[in-house]
């Protein structure tokens, strides 16, 4: 008797996992009943029972939950072997221990159909066996015949093992099924592959005022596609911008954008625009995170849009950079920023939260005079590193933390809670893009550089950065220094697909930049300045309207050739 009051027969149970989920009363890890209210749009999910199918899916929409429950009820029905993988061995502990077991413990039909065998790496569902494996070790395709493969997190997995695991549905018997689901990552790759090779399906539903049946759209820049009113913080109708409800939203149907003839999957598209529990305002204020650059767009796309990213961005362009050059004046009254990037030369790039006031470079981090075991020129405060921070006394630095380190340390011992040493690392578990030290690791802060380079470049592109006190001509060698890089997709050493930003020459100010933009992320808001009076001098030549270089600026002119000299001694070559 399900909490309805009607009776489900033991045949229908066994042919509809709808009626054995209602039947049982099956829960989910946190104890709560399946239900698809909040969910209407995997309750066909649930049902498929398509030979291969796979989900393009955002973040937090359930479908784990669903695989999970699926795979349990198609072993325990239909006797089948599956096996499950997920990127690594990491990976299969948390989820079967954090979510299969909670499930099976929740649900008493489920816990004694394991009975016999159960373990993290493989558990017995009636005559049949659930495998669980990671992806990132040469052994990790067993030498088991399975009917059917569930790759979950494809796109994160380690690619050429996936495709060694088609081998296992090889048996004479086998059903050779697959179950593909991932975030996207980007186009072509992983998910994206199968999706492309599916049906489709999207999620439409039908506006109430002008009854045109459409599914949800995100495009800051094409209107006609937007399904998201950023003023109001609404969903609307791409047809006649009428407010869309939650209901509205629940009450959709899945309809394939291609035809089912040829398609090898059965294919479904998940976005957190189509969840009835995801309101727009929550939408927005993701989207606010890319804006004040919290967040990256690729994220955006990859879990709230569950999209692939797609930029065109590869490479910067000059009226990128110069077109950001502005007559304004900067009104000097928030805290400044130091970025520095360390090498033979330390580059380094000054501004606030309106944008640049300055760029150049040192020879050395404090003030020094020659002596016997030290015969190098003497170098005045106000021509050091260190003058930079008495300039400002308010002032923050972020200084690249892996070049010069006895240099970086002392002067961070020196200004306490002013100078912080930055660590370009890729944080996988949490996808922070700018994550500060605490405790024993104060006056760190780790970045992940690709993502914090994209993001740069975007607020360039998108006209979101103003540079200061200079003129074109003035800006010309840190605009050399951003034409020098270019993005490009590579494999990683788990055969997924990264966006990497590489270099033909020098790039320094282009990391200078970044410090100084990840230094703007905590403190641009706070402090004041003083010294506000003072002009920072952009290390570079005026170019006059005539053409020619003024008798000032030729020291400046040589510096700069000598310093292009002294390239191939960077600890970035060796």
């Amino acid at each position: 008797m399900n909490p309805t009051g009607v009776t489900i027969p033991s045949e229908l149970e066994s042919r509809s996992i709808i009626a054995w989920i209602e039947k049982n009363q099956i829960k989910n890890e946190k104890g709560e009943r399946i239900d698809f209210y909040d969910y209407p749009f995997l309750y066909d999910i649930y049902r498929d029972k398509s030979q291969n199918l796979v989900v393009v899916k955002c973040a937090q929409c359930g479908l784990s939950t669903c695989e999970c429950i699926k795979n349990h009820y198609d072993a325990r029905h239909d006797k089948m072997d599956i096996i499950y993988t997920l990127p690594t061995d990491a990976d299969v502990v948390t989820f079967v221990s954090g979510k299969v077991n909670r499930i099976i413990a929740n649900n008493p039909c489920m816990l004694a159909d394991v009975a016999d065998k159960d373990s993290i790496f493989q558990k017995q569902v009636g005559q049949s066996m659930i495998y669980f494996r990671g992806t990132w070790t040469n052994k990790a395709a067993i030498m088991i015949t399975a009917d059917r493969l569930v790759h979950d997190e494809k796109d994160s997995s380690k690619q050429d093992v996936v495709e060694d695991f088609k081998a296992r549905l090889d048996g004479q018997r086998s059903k050779k099924q697959r179950h593909v689901f991932s975030h996207p990552s980007v186009v072509g790759h992983g998910v994206d592959v199968e999706w492309n090779d599916s049906n489709q399906r999207e999620w439409f539903i039908t506006c109430p005022h002008c009854k045109m049946e459409q599914y949800l759209t995100w495009s800051t820049t094409d209107p006609s596609q937007m399904s998201v009113d950023l003023e109001r913080q609404i969903y609307v109708c791409k047809g006649c911008n009428g407010e869309l409800s939650d209901d509205d939203r629940r009450f959709g149907r899945w309809k394939a954008r291609k035809s089912k003839k040829g398609a090898k999957y059965s294919g479904y598209h998940i976005s957190q625009l189509m969840a009835p529990r995801i309101s727009a305002k929550d939408i927005c204020e993701k989207w606010k995170l890319v804006m004040l650059a919290q967040q990256t767009e690729e994220y955006f796309y990859n879990k709230v849009l569950g999209l692939p990213y797609a930029s065109s961005d590869s490479k910067v362009n000059e009226e990128d950079i110069l077109g950001s050059v502005t007559e304004e004046k900067n009104p000097m009254d928030a805290r400044v920023i130091i970025g520095v990037d360390t090498g033979i030369k330390l580059r380094f790039v000054v501004g606030n939260q309106y944008g640049v006031i300055g760029y150049g470079e040192r020879d050395s981090w404090e003030p020094r005079e020659p002596t016997a075991d030290d015969p190098r020129p003497a170098v005045k405060m106000e021509d050091s590193i260190e003058g930079l921070l008495k300039m400002f006394p308010n002032a923050i630095m972020v200084i690249d933390a892996n070049g010069d380190i006895k240099g970086t340390r002392e002067l961070q011992e020196k200004y306490p809670g002013r100078v912080f040493l930055c660590f370009y690392r890729l944080d996988r578990k949490s996808q922070q893009l700018i994550k500060w030290g605490e405790k024993h690791e104060a006056g760190t802060v780790v970045v992940d550089r690709n993502r914090m380079i994209s993001l740069v470049v975007s607020e360039f592109k998108d006209k979101r950065v103003r540079l200061f006190n200079g003129t074109r001509a003035q800006y010309e060698d840190y605009w050399l220094h951003w034409s020098h890089i270019r993005r490009i997709v590579e494999e990683s050493n788990v055969g997924t697909p990264e966006y990497t930003w590489v270099r033909s020459d020098r790039d320094d100010w282009v990391h200078a930049h970044v410090y100084y933009r990840v230094g703007l992320e905590r403190f641009g808001q706070a402090g004041g300045v003083s010294g506000a009076g003072i002009d920072i001098q952009p290390n570079s030549y005026e170019i006059r309207p005539n053409g020619t270089i003024g008798v000032e600026d030729i020291d400046m002119l040589k510096l700069f050739n000598r310093q292009m000299d002294d390239e191939d001694d960077d600890w970035r070559n060796r």
